[in-house]
């Protein structure tokens, strides 16, 4: 792990364009360190911001911002300073070289978190919610890890972990005075038992994992071969992605885009043609592909071809979805006039039993209101979502723990409920270990470094 008496820095401002830069420095040496750069005298050890001006090179200085935080009133707990300026990466690169000359050494990743772990700062399952802070994808996953950062899951668990010391404490006295006449309340240990059980159900029901709001949500164009889907997606992300031929089959593989829908940005799949009966092996596997991709998107869009003249095709195709698509778009409009297009949408709507939305992925028709029906579709489904941001968000770490704490609990309760209070001791100890997981003392150090490995260098 890591050697946390060294004076550490590191680059907070992450990557980008932006020219202004947050230089990180935490440890012993961090005022010295910063006196060091500075042409004239910082102040003392005091919270404050103060303007500075860089000592660089020889010919050169700069103007900054200097944020101090002494020892423990600051994130990682130790004397903490951040320079904040304008400068380019060269400029940056020059400071560095001279806190290095200074003692200082460059953070691991995940570094300045993990010294605010083990100074005291926060506990296990907060550092985890500064890591899902930083790879946020969207709103319900901030949200999420905002409550997680608050100590919200800390403190349920606590609640459980002190019913579980307290049933514990009595199954043992149980054993200790068992010559004595004690009243040790098997029933109420039970029941104990019982809603310690309950407690830690509802904790699991009640929560949604970080990989399952992690990801953006998925939209994919299917239909038959040559239908389209290909020049859909192209027009809809307004980029030539995806490979466009006249000849059938072109695409073979499922294709990612990204595509922007004020707020609600989503990636687009594009996938081969499904066929009824594949002709070949490859057909057939680009076929189970796209069937594996339609199943797991949030959005399905159904493209026919509005100037074929039979659909049968298309219909057997559609019986392969197992889910049914949320949207049906027309494509090729560009190809007919407006009273065929009328004559066929009729059609299409007979033959399918559902309303078409007319796309020209030629001429650009339809794809404003395409792209407003995609984003009705990702917001209704959102509304679902909504209630997980009220729920308790959990690592797939947390949901072990929590889930080897149920087994272990009803074990006890069964052993209890045959007056076996040695095993039921033994189960309801694993149980406390379990949930001891969250706390700093019990976590192995292999744990600690595969969490921590996960962060940024300079958070």
């Amino acid at each position: 792990m890591y050697n946390i008496n060294d004076t550490i820095v590191a680059l907070s401002s992450g990557s980008g364009v932006s020219t202004k830069k947050i230089v990180r420095i935490s440890g012993e040496k961090s005022f010295n360190a910063l006196k060091s750069l500075s042409l004239h005298d910082t102040p003392a050890k005091q919270r404050k911001i103060v303007s500075i001006r860089l000592n660089v090179t020889e010919n050169f200085a700069a103007e900054a911002s200097a944020y101090l935080f002494p020892s423990p009133a600051s994130y990682t707990g130790e004397d903490l300073v951040e320079i904040h300026l304008f400068a380019c990466d060269e400029f940056v690169k020059h400071i560095f070289s001279n806190l290095f000359s200074l003692g200082c050494r460059l953070a691991e990743p995940g570094e300045f978190t993990y010294r605010a772990y083990v100074n005291g700062k926060m506990d296990l399952s907060q550092a985890e919610a500064v890591a899902q802070l930083i790879q946020s994808s969207n709103q319900y996953q901030l949200c999420a890890a905002q409550r997680l950062l608050g100590g919200s899951l800390e403190q349920k668990i606590c609640q459980v972990r002190q019913g579980t010391l307290e049933l514990l404490s009595l199954t043992e006295a149980a054993l200790d005075f068992s010559t004595e006449e004690i009243e040790t309340g098997t029933e109420k240990a039970i029941e104990t038992a019982k809603k310690i059980h309950t407690d830690l159900d509802e904790l699991l029901a009640g929560s949604i994992t970080f990989e399952q709001i992690m990801d953006a949500p998925s939209v994919i164009i299917t239909g038959s071969a040559n239908a389209g889907k290909s020049s859909l997606a192209n027009a809809l992300i307004g980029a030539k992605r995806s490979i466009i031929s006249e000849h059938t089959g072109a695409t073979r593989d499922v294709l990612e885009h990204w595509l922007k829908l004020d707020g609600c940005d989503c990636v687009l799949f594009d996938c081969a043609g499904l066929s009824a009966e594949p002709a070949d092996m490859i057909t057939a596997l680009a076929n189970a592909a796209a069937v594996k991709a339609i199943n797991d998107a949030a959005v399905i869009i159904f493209c026919a071809d509005i100037t074929k003249q039979d659909y049968s095709t298309d219909l057997e195709v559609l019986k392969r979805l197992n889910k049914k698509p949320a949207i049906y778009t027309a494509t090729k409009y560009d190809l007919l006039n407006a009273n065929d297009s009328l004559e066929k949408l009729k059609l299409l709507k007979k033959a399918f039993g559902c309303d078409f939305v007319i796309t020209s992925s030629k001429n650009l028709i339809g794809l404003e209101k395409l792209k407003a029906i995609i984003r009705q579709n990702i917001i209704s489904q959102k509304s679902g979502q909504t209630e997980a941001a009220d729920k308790t968000a959990l690592t797939e770490r947390h949901r072990a723990m929590v889930t080897e704490a149920v087994k272990n609990v009803q074990l006890a309760r069964q052993e209890l409920i045959k007056n076996s209070e040695e095993t039921a001791a033994m189960f309801l100890r694993s149980a406390l270990q379990n949930l001891s997981g969250f706390e700093a003392e019990h976590i192995d150090e292999a744990i600690l470094e595969r969490i921590f490995s996960r962060f940024c260098i300079g958070k």
